[in-house]
């Protein structure tokens, strides 16, 4: 239901909080089940005013009684007891054990029929059993506003819903309103007066009210009235709001927590944060706890970003997380005293900053995406706190002092990725307490000084830099967890013996082009995240068995065969510090002894230009047979296979169970998915559950095959959504149906494409029922006769409601007028949806 203004009692502003409401009140009119409702955001955004609202339409609207509690800091639950009771009508003066009033209080609740308790303004969990359990009572229902997230979610919530700022029209809008119709804002100044509200406001309703009760108090008369007052309201206004913000920011109590908010104020103003990247820096920076593995600091940051979240501190996207720009000032204002940062990130600077403004007192710096060129010659930055140094993606770069590092003893993280250094200053080595030292894609890097003394070190990135031969005593740091090596065209080996002495490695990304032994990482025990290329089956097959025997590999990429140089899956995404997949891409294989041995969890397969793999993929990877998560199967270039998989009689194990995408390309020879030599597909095979995940199916340039899916599979594609068959010279059937009077059912189908089969004879013999059927696209189809898709039903012509188009090439027309139709009036019935291309 749209937002519609006649349906509240008074004016509300802000679109987003107009639906906000209405939800609100739906679950409160009609759903029986959700009887606790939380609201919540920063403070002043206006969640106990839409609170307010909803008990005006629950007193007018319904003969529910309103027991509204307002729930301040101090409060206590005898407090609170006593103002529940009042409302209630009756008092517990007498009575001192909270129990017996929480007892008494719950004997009143059952004489009410129909009531809602509101508890405004929660800042920590309330034991509602103490309250007189009011969800225990039939038709007791609870409303809480809280700035946390978290505490709604403590009391039960099972509703929970955000109230978000103002957008800028819609802030003006209400400050206008709030100005009051005596008062006319000169022309003059309307524009200076936007910025105002917008810039010290930030969408705050509380913030605008109290604006523009101010300046309506001050009863101007002129234009420069107007813009005296606008300036000194200004730096009163983003006080006041300050102080609202800062409510949010002190109710985390936890230290750590608020560290790890305010270490997202380095980054530049309204940056998407990579959650992934966050965290890893947590880690870094000792803002998480040292855990028993990588994953479960990463559940932990996880747990920190949601709760930051859920007091609105953070702005959640797509895998990443922004600072609304007012709460970024709030963050700047409180580390400008302690912890005391200096933020200049993404400002444009052109010199780094002089030497007077590195103060003893800086506890971190970021000066990232800038276009500072180098440091000067002397400078020394006297930075004996100093924990963070952010001078990554200054592309220009390209020089910095010996001396500039001398007197960062506490440095723990230094980031000068995507910068063009060419030497990193011996200094450097000096940095006892480094945890990380980040210089990806720095290309201009020939050489880095020893390692030697960097015993704490957790995470070494080269990746993407010039280097030729790995730093010295890089076997020596006996902290590392994170190494990264991805991407580095000079570097062309990694001398036999380094990397097993770094056994507490629980991340390692190497380039491609570098081969490794199995037996290297076969002692690497703690390794959870790996991508690498093993040159043969033998030394991949040797770290499989190692880590499924005694390793806790959790994600990989791991590549096995000839270097490629191609393929997005071999690309790792930097700024997010984590691998995420679980892929193998075998590539140019050659005729081996071993049977490829495949990891238990698998869910991405690539297999390409292996000529080898002849007659049946099976006999190479018998272990597809157990590949229970496999999602992803990609098949192409292997100019001997003729079919995937081989059923056999008695095949009791489902195969592809989760497989969600199949593309098979330029296969030759392929003759079909599953080689009946030994039996046929039939009922009585077990294959219930097979391709029972399948959402895509694509075959291109396979040029022997002739039908594609038996018909008895495919009562188990109840999810595929996709069918592409491209170029396939002798392809007769897409469903082979040899009884010609079946019905196939694909209730998620939404496209089907068939391009350049000239030996295409038929979609399937019998009928197709696609219900969500959006596009049907076919080209050079000549000998195709008719499309099964739209059938008659009871004498009634069945269009699917989800059609919007067939595509057809402009040069066949007559081809689409020659087709038949079992029922007179459907080639009329489709003329609205077709489309020459």
């Amino acid at each position: 239901m749209e937002a519609r203004e006649s349906f509240f009692p008074t004016k509300l502003f802000g679109q987003e909080t107009k639906r906000t409401c209405e939800r609100i009140w739906r679950c409160l009119k009609k759903d029986k089940v959700i009887t606790s409702i939380g609201i919540y955001g920063v403070k002043g955004v206006g969640k106990t005013t839409l609170a307010k609202l909803i008990n005006h339409l629950v007193e007018q609207k319904t003969k529910s009684q309103v027991i509204w509690i307002n729930v301040s800091q101090q409060c206590n639950i005898k407090v609170l007891q006593n103002d529940i009771a009042k409302s209630l009508g009756f008092d517990l003066i007498e009575e001192h054990d909270e129990e017996k009033r929480a007892i008494a209080l719950h004997e009143s609740f059952k004489e009410k029929n129909d009531f809602v308790l509101v508890l405004d303004d929660v800042l920590e969990n309330v034991p509602l059993k103490m309250l007189g359990n009011p969800l225990k009572i039939e038709g007791g229902r609870l409303i809480v506003t809280s700035c946390l997230l978290e505490t709604c979610r403590k009391m039960g919530c099972q509703r929970t819903f955000g109230v978000k700022t103002l957008e800028a029209e819609e802030s003006w809008s209400l400050f206008i309103e709030k100005l009051g119709n005596e008062m006319i804002i000169p022309r003059e100044v309307e524009g200076i007066a936007k910025v105002m509200v917008n810039n010290c406001t930030k969408g705050l309703p509380f913030g605008i009210v109290t604006l523009a009760t101010k300046l309506r108090e001050l009863e101007l008369s002129n234009v420069d009235e107007w813009r005296k007052a606008f300036k000194e309201s200004f730096k009163e206004e983003n006080n006041d709001v300050m102080k609202m913000l800062l409510y949010s920011f002190n109710s985390l109590k936890d230290e750590k927590l608020q560290q790890c908010f305010l270490y997202c104020c380095l980054y530049p103003e309204d940056e998407k944060i990579s959650k992934d990247h966050l965290i890893t820096r947590f880690v870094l920076e000792g803002l998480i706890d040292e855990q028993e593995s990588r994953e479960a600091e990463f559940e932990e940051g996880y747990e920190i970003l949601n709760r930051l979240e859920g007091v609105c501190l953070l702005e959640s996207g797509v895998n990443s997380v922004k600072m609304h720009s007012l709460i970024r000032d709030m963050a700047l204002k409180i580390t400008n005293e302690n912890p005391m940062f200096m933020v200049k990130a993404g400002v444009q600077l052109n010199d780094a900053p002089k030497q007077d403004e590195w103060i003893e007192n800086l506890d971190k710096v970021s000066l990232m995406r800038n276009q500072i060129a180098e440091i000067p010659e002397g400078t020394s930055a006297k930075c004996p706190r100093l924990t963070t140094l952010m001078l990554q993606q200054n592309y220009y770069l390209w020089k910095i002092p010996d001396s500039f590092f001398e007197h960062m003893k506490a440095l723990r993280v230094l980031d000068l990725s995507h910068t063009c250094i060419e030497k990193l200053p011996d200094s450097v080595s000096e940095l006892e307490n480094l945890t990380a030292l980040l210089l990806a894609f720095c290309w201009n890097l020939r050489s880095i000084p020893t390692l030697a003394k960097l015993e704490l070190l957790q995470e070494l990135d080269l990746s993407g830099t010039g280097i030729q031969t790995l730093p010295e005593s890089l076997e020596a740091l006996l902290s590392l967890k994170c190494l990264s090596m991805y991407a580095m065209r000079w570097l062309e080996r990694i001398p036999i013996g380094i990397l097993p002495q770094l056994s507490t490695l629980q991340r390692l990304v190497l380039s491609h082009h570098i081969d490794v032994q199995g037996e290297e990482l076969e002692v690497l025990n703690e390794l959870e995240e790996f991508q690498g290329r093993f040159s043969t089956i033998h030394d991949f097959n040797r770290f499989i068995r190692a880590q499924e025997n005694e390793g806790c590999l959790v994600f990989y990429r791991i590549l096995v065969g000839d270097y490629d140089g191609l393929g997005q899956m071999t690309q790792i995404e930097f700024n997010h510090g984590r691998i995420s997949d679980k892929l193998v891409k075998c590539y140019g294989l050659g005729k081996e002894d071993e049977v490829l041995l495949l990891p238990q969890d698998i869910q991405h397969l690539k297999i390409e230009s292996c000529n080898n793999f002849s007659t049946c993929l099976s006999d190479f990877l018998s272990c597809l047979y157990d590949s229970k998560d496999l999602k992803y199967f990609k098949v192409r270039w292997c100019n001997k296979l003729e079919y995937l998989m081989k059923v056999k009689q008695g095949q009791e194990s489902v195969l592809f169970p989760s497989l969600e995408h199949l593309d098979l390309f330029e296969l030759p020879s392929f003759v079909g998915i599953f080689d009946e030599s030994e039996t046929s597909l039939s009922p009585s095979i077990p294959l219930v559950g097979t391709f029972s995940l399948l959402r895509m199916i694509r075959i291109e340039r396979c040029h022997n095959i002739k039908k594609l899916l038996p018909i008895d599979l495919c009562s188990n594609l109840r999810h595929l959504e996709r069918i592409y068959v491209l170029s396939c010279s002798q392809i007769e059937e897409i469903i082979e149906d040899q009884e010609n009077d079946g019905i196939v059912v694909f209730p998620k189908m939404t496209r089907i494409t068939l391009w350049s089969l000239p030996q295409l004879k038929s979609i399937c013999n019998g009928k197709m029922k696609c219900n969500s059927i959006k596009k049907v696209s076919i080209k050079e189809c000549v000998k195709l006769r008719n499309l099964p898709l739209f059938f008659s039903h009871e004498e009634e012509l069945k269009i699917p409601s989800t059609l919007k188009e067939i595509a057809i090439n402009s040069s066949e027309k007559d081809w689409w007028e020659s087709l038949e139709w079992d029922h007179s009036t459907t080639k009329i019935e489709l003329q609205p949806f077709l489309n020459y291309f």
